[in-house]
């Protein structure tokens, strides 16, 4: 049965665990100001929290520190949005974000992305925030506040654990605890809880139950020691129950979620919560069979839902309310409700959530014995699971299908077993009836045997054939020597026509690397392709392409990303290589890289004027200009100034003439010796 999580026990504590963690030295807060920031947190009373902020957004000033002003807003937008005035908490976004990007602070910009992605996931718009969640992570890169830090990681998190990206998940926790222990201050022991919380949270939904319980106890312990326990009761009484009904000890895990509803009741601030517990109770009564006792804390639950739909969608509780109603008899009206909730969840919940109401409407089918119906459904499930999960790794593809196939070969016995039982009832001589029964239980054995050993040969066949197929598709467009991609993948990537969208090329070339082949050897020149490579991909997104374009040449196709942030970038891609001496063997080689960016398409110029070819021509040829003029550099074409019908030839023929003449914008990066030597 579907079941909720705590997305608003999320809000308040990734912004009242990280708001008064402390702060590094630049840039500066107005700590008497951040110190009200925190009051309002503490009393955690919604009734009164937009008031004050109000307030303390009435006593700002244009001398007030950028951090404090940033953070002041950031709360009114989430305040906003927790009370589900969107609008109002839009409008609060944009004029933050306008004060983060004047400042031009890193931590500013952090904030107030992740508020903005925040708001996003409390709408239930995942896939948005998912695709918007670099706009946060990029800025993060050179964040100071370990508040900042602490707060976009969490969001971080929960985003890709929403997304089943457990990995990434856990990844992004690990960077919270790091800025956790950044601080030592009266809060730290606090974040730390709500850290290990989370991380048991994960653990859990992996079915890891022996590291999430370890976790649980570990985080209990040091809250009785340090007289934090009633602090977080609550928390560790959720996850316990979650796990002990994932365990089948659903006794112990509604004894828990019946003291959670005892503790939630009667508080206002605690519906999203209470409506969770009472829609998790009756999910375990589904469980055991206690349908009455079901419709009854899920008709309660749904009342309620009803009046508060901003902080609970009741669709979920209906949902399996309907689920009860089949399995009560009542199967038009419970068949009926569990539709009209999936017809709904197609046009705003994401493939992931919408497969598993698919999974339990499919369960109900089968119940009423409508098979045909019930495989259709599973095989509309498959379909979006596999939409649902195309981007995660390997291991995680592995795992769903497994999953899918278990449940498969489930269907599979039961049709067969219904089939069995159907043959039984046309018999009607007891003497025929035993032995037709018999023989056709020895047929039944044999066939299903027959059909395991033959689907188990097919699947083995076919499995490694797509395994050889996929070796044989990704030799062909990897280099041998660094594993990056090679010419061929860009091509085929780029050879139908380009999308208006902001991508970018980055053309980089190994300063001197002759000299390195020619002194140190091939092998040592081989360890610096290969290290060179490597620390692309460090600093490269998932999305961007790294591909070696030949010799020491290597190109960066970054995806989706605004031109006034490419020389950020290309900054990162030579301080990468140029920072740290590279090492083979007991030397030490410094390297450094000269390149050349440019946005694609150039200049909103069609691609029947300029190719991707011709547009990586350009920069190629600024990339030879940073070489002439002294190497560890990069040279990006930043802006068209005159009309390219006027400037095509020059542009093609005379890099230098089109500069001089002011045809074209160029912006310069220097490597990190260069600077050194300033």
């Amino acid at each position: 049965m579907p079941k909720v999580t705590f997305l608003i026990a999320l809000v308040l504590s990734v912004f009242l665990f990280s708001a008064t963690a402390q702060e590094t030295t630049a840039p500066a807060v107005d700590q008497s100001i951040e110190d009200s920031l925190d009051d309002v947190l503490n009393a955690a009373n919604t009734e009164t929290s937009m008031q004050q902020l109000q307030d303390i957004y009435a006593s700002l000033t244009p001398d007030t520190p950028v951090m404090t002003r940033v953070r002041t807003l950031s709360y009114i937008a989430l305040d906003h949005a927790y009370l589900g005035n969107y609008e109002e908490a839009q409008q609060a976004i944009a004029e933050v974000r306008m004060i983060a990007n004047q400042s031009n602070l890193a931590d500013a910009k952090a904030e107030v992305e992740a508020t903005a992605l925040l708001i996003s996931a409390m709408q239930g718009k995942i896939s948005q925030a998912m695709a918007n969640l670099n706009d946060a992570l990029i800025p993060l890169e050179q964040a100071q506040l370990p508040r900042v830090k602490y707060y976009v990681h969490n969001l971080a998190a929960y985003l890709y654990g929403q997304r089943s990206q457990f990995d990434r998940s856990l990844e992004h926790l690990i960077y919270a605890a790091d800025a956790v222990a950044e601080t030592n201050d009266g809060r730290t022991l606090i974040r730390l809880l709500s850290t290990k919380t989370q991380i048991a949270n994960l653990y859990g939904r992996q079915k890891n139950y022996d590291l999430a319980i370890e976790q649980l106890d570990d985080a209990e312990r040091i809250a009785e020691e340090n007289g934090l326990l009633e602090d977080f009761q609550q928390e560790f009484m959720f996850e316990r129950a979650y796990i002990e009904s994932q365990r089948n000890n659903y006794d112990a895990a509604l004894g828990l979620y019946q003291r959670l509803s005892n503790m939630l009741k009667d508080n206002p601030d605690e519906i999203a919560s209470y409506l969770t517990v009472l829609n998790n109770m009756g999910d375990v009564d589904i469980r055991i069979g206690r349908y009455e006792d079901a419709r009854a804390v899920l008709n309660e639950a749904y009342n309620i839902a009803q009046l508060n739909q901003q902080q609970f969608n009741p669709e979920i509780i209906l949902f399996n309310l309907g689920y009860v109603d089949v399995f009560l008899g009542d199967v038009d009206k419970g068949l009926a409700a569990m539709r009209k909730v999936i017809d709904d969840a197609r046009e705003t919940w994401s493939p992931a959530e919408l497969e598993e109401l698919l999974g339990e409407y499919a369960e109900a089918l089968m119940h009423l014995q409508r098979n045909q119906e019930a495989i259709q459904v599973l095989l509309e499930q498959r379909d979006l699971r596999n939409k649902a999960y195309q981007g995660d790794q390997q291991k995680s593809i592995a795992e769903l299908q497994n999953l899918y196939d278990s449940k498969d070969k489930a269907m599979q016995i039961e049709l067969l077993s219904q089939k069995n039982e159907l043959n039984q009832q046309l018999i009607e001589n007891e003497s025929q009836k035993r032995t037709i029964l018999l023989l056709f239980v020895i047929v039944a054995v044999f066939a299903m045997v027959l059909v395991a050993l033959l689907y188990r040969a097919a699947r083995r066949s076919n499995l490694e054939l797509k395994v050889a197929n996929s070796k044989l598709a990704e030799q062909s467009m990897r280099d041998p020597l660094t594993g990056l991609l090679n010419r061929r993948a860009l091509q085929d990537k780029l050879k139908s026509p380009h999308p208006a969208s902001p991508d970018a090329m980055l053309l980089l070339d190994i300063d001197h690397f002759k000299r390195i082949n020619d002194n140190l050897g091939h092998a040592v020149g081989d360890d610096v392709l290969i290290e060179v490579s490597k620390r692309l991909l460090q600093v490269s997104r998932e999305s961007d392409l790294v591909v070696r374009w030949g010799g020491e040449e290597f190109l960066i196709y970054i995806s989706n990303t605004e031109k006034s942030k490419l020389p950020i970038m290309a900054k990162r891609m030579i301080d990468v290589i140029g920072a740290t001496p590279i090492k083979s063997g007991d030397r030490e080689i410094s390297v450094t890289a000269t390149a050349g960016f440019i946005s694609y398409p150039f200049a909103d110029l069609h691609e029947n004027q300029m190719d991707w070819e011709e547009t990586l021509q350009l920069a190629d040829m600024v990339l030879y200009a940073g070489k002439v003029h002294g190497r560890n550099q990069a040279w990006g074409v930043m802006a068209l100034n005159k009309p390219f019908a006027d400037v095509q030839t020059l542009l093609e023929t005379d890099l230098p003439g089109a500069i001089e003449q002011d045809a074209i914008s160029v912006e310069i990066i220097h490597g990190p010796e260069q600077q050194k030597r300033k």
